[in-house]
């Protein structure tokens, strides 16, 4: 009776009125507070973190050792695969009888160059963040350390399987002494203190950022343009020619901008800091959202994501 004389309506009311508060209290980031401001520069993860991070990604490298025999002295590079244990050593499951562990048993001073990875041809190696980590080799010797690295190897890498077993194959690790970071062609590059490089921790899209960068440029190549015309033009000039993303990390991304004669690099930030591959995604999309009712005239915040240039070409500062 009561539902045919119309209260149903204060029914229907109450409950529209409850989900609506329990939408505006509900937040996906419960606890993680916004980490930007109007105005202030995007927030940028530490050169030891972003060293940690490009050697935790990559998983392999080039190995150069000191030359034996008739090379005695030259620098010999090689390809090798890698995993890094707690403290940020390079690991690797070498072959006692390759040229570069006869080198190195008889100097053990090395050095190994990493560097994250791209599959789509128009992001040329010279532009992908790198490190080189310089050292000393020591073969690993205790037990519960070869049957950690047997165990974290083998999910890196699977073919290990066929020879992590083989007597001709034994597990060593680079103990750092120097760390030299590069964030790209004409971008960031410098020292790292060894101890913070070794207390630093991967960014937690270490492992995915390779991935989602490739996935960001071939899905939102068209909207990449929105967020030059809404947030960095700017600050720089000349017509745009190209925008790329080159690094995602849980704060932001990093975009190389070639407009006019010059390529530059930025840094756009997020406005929340991502604690899953699922928040860097949602902050990416908003991003690309943002940018596009910024461009067509119908954004209505009153506060742009940060931005901040991280390189000017080098022909430009000439």
């Amino acid at each position: 009776d009561a539902w045919r004389r119309g209260e149903w309506r204060v029914y229907v009311c109450v409950c529209v009125c409850v989900c609506v508060c329990r939408v505006r209290v509900w937040h996906p980031q419960v606890g993680v507070a916004p980490i930007t401001h109007p105005n202030d520069k995007p927030p940028n993860p530490d050169p030891q973190e972003r060293a940690r991070s490009v050697t935790q990604a990559a998983k392999s490298g080039t190995l150069c050792t000191i030359s034996q025999g008739e090379l005695e002295g030259m620098p010999f590079g090689s390809y090798v695969d890698y995993v890094l244990d707690n403290d940020g050593h390079p690991v690797l499951l070498l072959n006692e009888q390759s040229m570069h562990t006869r080198n190195m048993l008889a100097d053990g001073r090395v050095s190994m160059l990493v560097q994250l990875k791209s599959t789509r041809r128009e992001i040329p190696a010279a532009a992908q963040p790198r490190c080189t980590v310089a050292g000393r080799i020591a073969k690993v010797d205790d037990k519960e350390e070869i049957l950690q690295n047997r165990v974290t190897y083998s999910l890196a890498h699977s073919y290990a399987e066929q020879v992590i077993e083989s007597p001709s194959f034994s597990f060593y690790k680079i103990i750092p002494e120097r760390v030299y970071y590069v964030g790209g062609f004409g971008v960031l590059s410098e020292w790292v203190d060894v101890q913070d490089y070794q207390q630093a921790q991967p960014d937690i899209l270490a492992d995915k950022t390779a991935d989602l960068v490739d996935k960001v440029n071939e899905v939102n190549g068209e909207e990449l343009p929105n967020l030059y015309t809404s947030y960095l033009a700017e600050e720089g000039d000349g017509e745009l020619q190209s925008i790329r993303v080159t690094t995602v990390d849980r704060l932001g991304m990093d975009l190389r901008v070639k407009h006019g004669d010059y390529t530059d690099e930025y840094r756009l930030g997020f406005r929340m800091a991502a604690t899953t591959l699922e928040d860097a995604q949602s902050e990416i999309t908003k991003l690309f959202q943002e940018a596009w009712e910024v461009a067509n005239g119908y954004y209505e915040g009153d506060t742009s994501p940060p931005v901040e240039v991280l390189a000017k070409d080098a022909l430009r500062r000439s």
